[in-house]
């Protein structure tokens, strides 16, 4: 019994087989036109996803953006279409991966720090007059508190 061997094919045969180099620069080129047509309605994180048979998949990070690009579709459509005639229609889906924030963006958000401000010396004599009347360890607490206020105003 003899076994059908099958020989690998050279990945450029695979490749125009299924013209992905053609759909990858026209994908690329079509999400610089997207982008820019975005920019102008303040519409951030979306991305084409595929172009198959003139049908473009647009994905967004949220609902709310697919609702918004549901209102501009046709004005995009032109755009889209005077780059490249073949886009006949545009599908949006959502892409939740795509809301996801990236670990620089994360960087850039500092916390903001909180600094004490100063207390006044109605409220240091406050805390003195609570101390007189509490437990020892909030006594100390309260003296401490105190002193921190008296120290800042001198």
């Amino acid at each position: 019994m003899t076994r059908n061997k099958k020989q690998p094919k050279p990945i450029s045969l695979l490749l125009d087989k299924n013209n992905f180099q053609q759909s990858t620069s026209l994908i690329t080129k079509l999400d610089i036109v997207l982008q820019r047509f975005l920019k102008q309605h303040n519409i951030s994180g979306c991305r084409i996803g595929n172009i198959e048979n003139g049908s473009l998949l647009i994905e967004s990070p949220s609902a709310l953006w697919v609702q918004r690009l549901q209102f501009i579709r046709s004005d995009l459509l032109s755009e889209l279409r005077q780059h490249h005639s073949s886009v006949r229609n545009i599908k949006v889906k959502v892409n939740p991966q795509l809301a996801k924030a990236s670990p620089t963006q994360l960087k850039k958000v500092k916390p903001v720090k909180k600094r004490a401000q100063k207390m006044s010396k109605g409220i240091a004599e406050s805390f003195l007059a609570l101390a007189e009347n509490a437990d020892p360890q909030l006594k100390k607490a309260l003296q401490s508190l105190a002193k921190f206020s008296s120290d800042k105003e001198s």
